[in-house]
């Protein structure tokens, strides 16, 4: 599978391959808020007052906890899409990425069903209400397991959280046992950030979602349908994990085939010393660990990968959800796109944790 994704990869970048919400069961357009503390590039000024606040206070005293038993990933850009900044357009750019993949006749859908049955890729949701059925303020937790094997998809399953991952905290109504967080990512004043386990190439990485949103229904069986997780990850992330990802699985194929037609393919594309920066003597690119890459030594290094105009135009940015100062605040302009829009699907069973 690890070398197939990488040759849909290969084949998408360079062409040597063969108003509401759009797919998947989304809410209305809302999303949620986290009353956390944020930092560095997440910092916030003090709330626009006519900007939508969750509903307050939350929660109640009925308690129903949940594993995702799949993970849907998007086939297009309209699938599992919600406008996150406001401008009127959905927005889903991961879908645009697997569907170049799905092109190949690949199956990244496969891949991520794989990464969920064998324990690598865990989320959990935890709710509170006083109505599961209908309820004016509950209270929706969405948060990363630990791996493990043999997962229990049966209903009785344990699992434990990760306390290393960002839990996403959601307010909103149940209605008809359907929750759906708000506000809505465009109009919150403070954004929800939330750690998802993201299958990506035969491996996972942790990537947070910010301005997330979920919803999803409970049945009368208490298993979820129709689930839905909306968010933006920030160029830096896509930069500092999914490139990274992304480079040693390459590198991974090289190594494991180095003969192969995919592999001197990879090579004569990627292992050319990147673009040249001035720390690194021989003209060659500088890997986030201050290291500098070498041209030609059967390794493709992450600024070798980060600094290929290919993949910078895969994971252009599409979204504009921070001002100039780095404060959250979507904008419907998008003059200044700083984040990659992800929507996925999910289903979930009774689980405790």
């Amino acid at each position: 599978m690890r070398r197939a994704m990488m040759a849909a990869l290969l084949a998408a970048v360079c062409g040597c391959g063969g108003g509401g919400l759009g797919g998947g069961d989304g809410g209305g357009g809302s999303g949620g808020t986290a009353d956390m503390a944020l930092n560095g590039d997440l910092s916030t000024s003090l709330p626009d007052m006519s900007r939508a606040a969750a509903c307050m206070p939350a929660g109640g005293t009925m308690r129903a906890q949940y594993v995702w038993n799949s993970l849907l990933v998007p086939m297009q850009r309209s699938d599992y899409a919600m406008d996150l900044n406001g401008d009127g357009r959905v927005d889903n750019q991961f879908g645009n990425i697997v569907g170049a993949l799905v092109g190949q006749a690949l199956d990244p859908q496969g891949d991520a069903t794989k990464a969920v049955m064998s324990g690598q890729s865990l989320t959990l949701v935890d709710e509170h209400a006083d109505d599961l059925t209908t309820d004016d303020c509950a209270a929706s937790d969405v948060e990363a397991a630990t791996a493990m094997a043999s997962p229990d998809f049966s209903g009785s399953g344990h699992f434990t959280v990760d306390a290393t991952a960002t839990a996403g905290h959601f307010a909103g109504p149940i209605a008809a046992s359907k929750f759906s967080s708000v506000p809505a990512p465009a109009d919150a004043a403070t954004p929800v950030i939330v750690t998802v386990p993201l299958p990506l190439f035969g491996g996972v990485t942790k990537i947070d979602l910010v301005g997330a949103h979920v919803s999803y229904t409970r049945g009368a069986d208490g298993k979820i349908t129709g689930g839905q997780l909306n968010g933006a990850i920030r160029n830096a992330d896509v930069q500092s994990k999914i490139v990274p990802s992304w480079a040693a699985a390459m590198t991974a194929e090289v190594q494991a085939n180095p003969s192969s037609s995919m592999s001197m393919q990879l090579l004569s594309i990627f292992d050319n010393g990147g673009k040249s920066d001035a720390a690194c003597a021989a003209g060659t690119c500088k890997n986030p660990d201050n290291s500098c890459a070498v041209k030609g030594d059967n390794k493709i290094d992450t600024c070798e990968l980060a600094t290929s105009g290919l993949i910078t135009n895969l994971l252009a940015p599409d979204v504009q959800m921070f001002d100039a100062g780095g404060n959250y605040h979507p904008s419907p302009d998008n003059t200044m796109k700083d984040s990659m829009s992800i929507g996925l699907g999910f289903s979930a069973v009774p689980a405790t944790f």
